[in-house]
C-alpha cells in the first residue's frame, strides 16, 4: 500500500488568501534559481497563483547549516556546469557562466528589499540578466543603479535604500525565515495549503509545484486527473504498440541497488530505451567504492543538514507517485550490496529482471540484500538457479565488479543513477539523476548527431 504524500509542516493556519500562493526564495548567485525565475510566473499564470518573491542571502543560509555544495570531485562541479547549460538550451533561455563565479551578490538582494513588491518581479529578471546574461558584476553600486533606473525605479533613491538598515534588516529577517521553513538552498518554493505548507527545492520540481498548485482549495481550475502523476504521452503509447526499429544505440545504466535514486530509474529506463530503439547496458557499480575513490562520503545523505535528509525523504515520495511506482524507506540502511552486485553480474541475459527483483526487495519490501534465501528467492522468480549464488565469491566475479566501477568512474561517474547515452558521431554523452531521464531520452533522439550537446562556456564580463 502506497503511503500519502508528507507535507513538509513549516507553519500552521489556513490560507487567507482568495488566490493560491507560492513562496518563491531565491538568490541572484544562483544559476538554477535564474533558471526557475523564467518559468514560475507561468506556473502561477496556469493555476492563477499568486507569487511572493522572497530575497535571502544564501550564503548566510549555508553558513547556519555548515553546507557547502560546491565541495566534491571536479567530476560533479562540470557535469554541474554541463547540466545548467542543457536546462537553458531545454527551456530557450540565454545563460552565459561568467568566469568570476561566485561573485558576491549581499547588495543586489539588498536592492530587492528595498524595493516595493510591485517592482520585485521586473527587478528580478533585471538582475538575474546582468549577472548570468550580461555577464556584469552586480555588487557594484553603479550597475545596481543602472539595473534599477531601467526598471522604472530612481537610481539615486536605490543606492541610497539598498545601504539602509531597514534593507540590511530585511535581508536578515528574510533569511532567518527561510531558515525556519527549512529552506535549505535555492530555488525553493513554498505552497500554502490546508495541510499544511509543501516545500519543494529546484527548478527542475516546478512540476511538483504547479501539482500542489493545482490541488489547492482555491485554484482558479480543477485538475482532470491527478497532476502529481505522470501521465502517459501519445509517443509513449505508440512506442508501446509500435517499438522502435533497433538503432544499435546503447545506454549504460550505471546503478547500486543501495540507491533510491537508481531504483526509481529502474523503474523507466526500459521503457525510455523502447521509445528509441536503445540497447540497455546495465552496469552494476559499488558506490561505496567509486566514493572512497573520488574522495565524496561514502553515505552521501547522512552529510546532509536535517532539513536537507528530511525534504530527500520526501521529494522520493513524490517521484515515486509520480511514477506510480511502490516505495518504501527500508529499515536497514545503508545497505551492504556486494553481493547482490556480484550475483546481478552473474545473471547473463537476465541481468535486468534480476536488478528489477533485487531492487523491489530493498526498496518496496524491505528485505536484507545480504540474506541467502531474499537472494535466492529473487534467482528463482526470474528462471535462474539458486546455486549461481555459490560463485559470488569468485575472482572473477569480484574482479568485474572492480573493473566495473573503475569504468564508471573513467567515463566521469560520481554518483548513481548516471546513464551514458552512445553517439553516432562525437563523444558519449553522460547524465546523472533519474530527474535527467528527459535528457537521456534527447540525447537518443539526436541520432544524426546533427545538433550538438552544448557546451560549457565561460565568459569573463571584462
Amino acid at each position: 500500500m502506497r503511503r500519502p504524500l508528507p507535507a513538509l509542516k513549516t507553519a500552521v493556519g489556513p490560507p487567507t488568501q482568495e488566490r493560491p500562493k507560492v513562496i518563491f526564495y531565491f538568490d541572484i548567485v544562483c544559476p538554477y534559481a535564474y533558471l526557475a525565475s523564467t518559468q514560475i510566473e507561468a506556473v502561477a499564470s496556469r493555476v492563477g497563483a499568486d507569487i511572493v518573491w522572497q530575497p535571502v542571502l544564501l550564503g548566510g543560509i549555508l553558513k547556519a547549516l555548515d553546507s557547502h555544495p560546491d565541495q566534491g570531485p571536479e567530476a560533479r562541479r562540470q557535469m554541474t556546469r554541463l547540466d545548467l547549460l542543457r536546462w537553458a538550451e531545454h527551456l530557450g533561455v540565454p545563460l552565459r557562466y561568467p568566469a568570476e563565479h561566485p561573485r558576491r551578490t549581499v547588495e543586489a538582494m539588498r536592492l530587492v528589499c528595498w524595493a516595493p513588491p510591485a517592482a520585485r518581479p521586473p527587478l528580478v529578471h533585471a538582475l538575474y540578466r546582468a549577472y548570468w546574461v550580461e555577464g556584469e558584476d552586480i555588487s557594484d553600486i553603479e550597475v545596481l543603479a543602472r539595473v534599477a533606473t531601467a526598471v522604472g525605479l530612481n537610481g539615486g533613491s536605490a543606492c541610497i535604500g539598498l545601504q539602509s538598515p531597514a534593507a540590511r534588516l530585511e535581508l536578515h529577517r528574510s533569511t532567518e525565515e527561510a531558515l525556519r521553513a527549512g529552506v535549505f538552498g535555492v530555488p525553493t518554493f513554498v505552497v500554502e495549503s490546508h495541510s499544511g505548507p509543501q516545500l519543494f527545492f529546484g527548478q527542475d520540481r516546478l512540476h511538483f509545484v504547479e501539482a500542489a498548485l493545482l490541488m489547492h482549495p482555491l485554484a482558479k481550475k480543477k485538475p482532470e486527473h491527478d497532476p502529481g502523476k505522470r501521465q502517459p504521452t501519445p509517443q509513449d503509447i505508440l512506442a508501446t504498440a509500435n517499438p522502435v526499429a533497433n538503432l544499435a544505440r546503447r545506454l549504460t545504466f550505471f546503478y547500486d541497488f543501495s540507491s533510491p535514486f537508481s531504483y526509481l530509474a529502474s523503474t523507466q529506463i526500459e521503457d525510455v530505451a523502447r521509445r528509441h530503439g536503445a540497447v540497455i547496458n546495465w552496469h552494476p557499480i559499488l558506490l561505496g567504492g567509486l566514493f572512497r575513490s573520488i574522495g565524496t562520503p561514502l553515505v552521501p545523505l547522512q552529510s546532509y543538514s536535517e532539513p536537507k535528509r528530511r525534504y530527500i525523504r520526501e521529494d522520493l515520495l513524490r517521484w515515486a507517485h509520480y511514477y506510480d511506482q511502490p516505495f518504501h524507506w527500508p529499515s536497514r540502511f545503508p545497505m551492504m550490496t556486494v553481493t547482490a552486485l556480484r550475483l546481478a553480474l552473474l545473471a547473463g541475459p537476465a541481468i535486468g529482471p534480476l536488478s528489477h527483483e533485487l531492487f523491489r526487495a530493498y526498496w518496496v519490501q524491505d528485505l536484507d540484500l545480504n540474506d541467502p534465501a531474499v537472494l535466492e528467492g529473487a534467482l528463482r522468480r526470474v528462471g535462474l538457479d539458486p546455486a549461481l549464488l555459490q560463485r559470488v565469491g569468485d575472482p572473477e566475479v569480484k574482479q568485474k565488479l572492480l573493473a566495473n566501477t573503475k569504468a564508471a568512474e573513467r567515463a566521469g561517474v560520481f554518483g548513481a543513477p548516471s546513464f551514458l547515452v552512445e553517439q553516432h558521431h562525437g563523444p558519449p554523452q553522460l547524465f546523472f539523476g533519474q530527474d535527467r531521464l528527459h535528457f537521456v531520452e534527447k540525447a537518443l533522439q539526436r541520432g544524426t548527431g546533427t545538433t550538438p550537446e552544448p557546451q560549457v562556456i565561460v565568459r569573463s564580463s571584462k
